[in-house]
């Protein structure tokens, strides 16, 4: 198995699966729109700058594969996309207000395990773009 060519795949689809997993309590919680926004905006950064950057990890990822840009200039840049990734979602984890997260109705305690599962497919992000860093140096 050519590691060169599937990280960057699996790194791609990662990214992608992070802005779907971020994105979730956005798409499903109906009528309670000030308590979804301040969800989004809990800690010092908020989390909505991972949904962009999930997007571009995405198009960085498949630009080396394509033939786009060099794979060692990819990898770099994702690595540094990664982390930041990680750091941000990290932050908003730790900073949020349990008053924010247990403000949900009942039908909602899903979300107490959304920001944690967040933080795990970040961490699988940055992990990846390490990986694919090793790999094509």
């Amino acid at each position: 198995m050519e590691l060169d060519r599937v990280v960057p795949y699996a790194g791609a689809v990662l990214s992608f699966a992070l802005v779907v997993v971020v994105s979730v309590p956005f798409l499903v919680i109906e009528g309670n729109d000030q308590l979804v926004r301040a969800y989004y905006a809990s800690g010092t950064l908020g989390i909505t700058g991972a949904v962009f950057l999930g997007l571009l990890g995405s198009v960085i990822f498949l630009s080396s594969v394509r033939g786009r840009a060099d794979p060692s200039l990819v990898s770099g840049i994702m690595l540094a996309v990664g982390v930041i990734l990680f750091v941000m979602t990290a932050l908003w984890v730790v900073q949020m207000e349990s008053t924010v997260l247990f403000s949900f109705p009942p039908e909602y305690s899903w979300l107490e395990f959304h920001p944690w599962a967040s933080l795990a497919v970040s961490g699988l992000v940055a992990i990846t773009a390490g990986v694919y860093a090793i790999v094509v140096n």
